[in-house]
């Protein structure tokens, strides 16, 4: 059994380390607003493909937490929705389906893993390792891009994603270092959405944190101090260099969220004037950016699952949403150790889905690594306690 779990690991290892490079090409992706990297995303879902095995192993035995299994009806959802709305080059829609299947792949290889052995230090140490693979190349970009002019990067919320995973090593050097390295990453990106997902996330961990691990004046003492630090280190910043982030907070009346009210209404808009057909089963993947005149997403993922994927799709998400709270909620009421990090990472996602995207960036993959990870091994605990 030793010897087994010890395999699995190391491929396991493995296949996080391809995910950040299929991450660190998907950065670029995002960046240049096009659809290539195709053969690293191809050959990344081929790496996670053997892993799906202990996942169906794992099934087999134990009835994974309805969290899981909605998470994976959405994501065949998406995926058939994609093949039966054809309305793009084959090269487009090969790399826009792989993206969806290695987000559910991701899922069942982390849950697989982590529901039959539970995960060791080394495993989280791995996350660190994506988290800072991801923030290198995320300062290649930062360089490029504010070479003319000062740019507002989205690829900067992709270590964000990995840091409630990386918060659950018990080393508080790299559970600290960490949150000051996505600290620092999120204000230089100039993104309100990102600063506000992280500060919120942070505060919902630290209040988790302090609800799980301490008692009565010893609580509130580490309560108080936590969110001392969190607010020092952001008011450090916020008068460093990276500060213009809080200038672009105070703009938000006049910029109506960078033009997202017109967004959401010329998206909502489109949703009442689709077909009967389109209205239920939606118009197909990355049909936003496709058919708006603005030429935009929906910047809102509950907007864009409802056109893309229908109001199937739709009621999908919302379900998997809530069934993720409640799992939440679980956690926390029975003090689990990894319902801090499952808290601040649904914090994040619950903030993004509202202003941004997730489920239809690759950040979702990592989101579903997390979600594997911790849930899995929260399986793991209650089956040998």
């Amino acid at each position: 059994m030793l010897k087994r779990e010890l395999v699995h690991r190391v491929y396991l290892l493995f296949a996080m380390l391809v995910i950040a490079i299929c991450g660190c090409v998907a950065m670029l992706l995002n960046d240049s607003d096009t659809t290539g990297g195709g053969t690293v995303f191809l050959l990344t879902y081929v790496v996670l493909l053997p892993g799906i095995i202990p996942y169906l192993k794992t099934r087999t035995e134990q009835r994974p937490p309805s969290v899981i299994i909605w998470l994976n009806v959405l994501l065949l959802w998406m995926l058939m929705i994609s093949l039966l709305f054809v309305k793009t080059n084959l090269h487009t829609l090969i790399f826009l389906c792989l993206n969806t299947l290695i987000t559910q792949a991701a899922l069942c290889v982390s849950y697989g893993y982590s529901a039959r052995y539970g995960y060791s230090r080394s495993i989280i140490f791995g996350a660190f390792l994506m988290l800072l693979i991801l923030s290198v190349q995320y300062g290649h970009i930062y360089q490029v891009a504010n070479e003319t002019t000062e740019a507002h990067l989205i690829t900067a919320y992709y270590p964000m994603f990995l840091l409630p995973l990386v918060l659950t090593h018990p080393s508080k050097i790299i559970r600290y270092g960490a949150i000051l390295l996505v600290t620092i990453i999120i204000f230089s990106s100039i993104k309100r959405g990102g600063l506000l997902a992280l500060g919120a996330g942070l505060i919902v961990y630290i209040l988790c944190s302090s609800h799980i691990r301490q008692k009565g004046m010893k609580a509130i003492l580490f309560t108080l101090f936590g969110l001392g630090l969190v607010g020092t280190i952001f008011y450090a910043i916020a008068s460093s260099e990276y500060g213009t982030v809080i200038e672009r907070f105070t703009s938000i009346q006049s910029d109506e969220g960078s033009g997202r009210l017109e967004v959401w209404g010329t998206t909502w808009y489109m949703i009442q004037h689709s077909g009967s057909i389109a209205y239920l089963l939606g118009h197909g993947v990355n049909a936003v950016f496709r058919d708006s005149p603005l030429y935009l997403s929906a910047h809102n993922d509950l907007l864009e699952a409802w056109y893309d994927y229908g109001i199937i799709g739709f009621i999908l998400y919302v379900i998997t949403l809530v069934s993720l709270f409640r799992y939440t909620r679980r956690l926390i009421r029975k003090k689990s150790p990894v319902a801090p990090s499952i808290a601040m990472l649904v914090t994040i996602m619950l903030i993004l889905t509202m202003i941004s995207h997730v489920l239809i960036y690759y950040f979702m993959v990592l989101c579903c690594l997390t979600i594997g990870l911790l849930v899995g091994a929260d399986t793991y605990d209650e089956h040998h306690e």
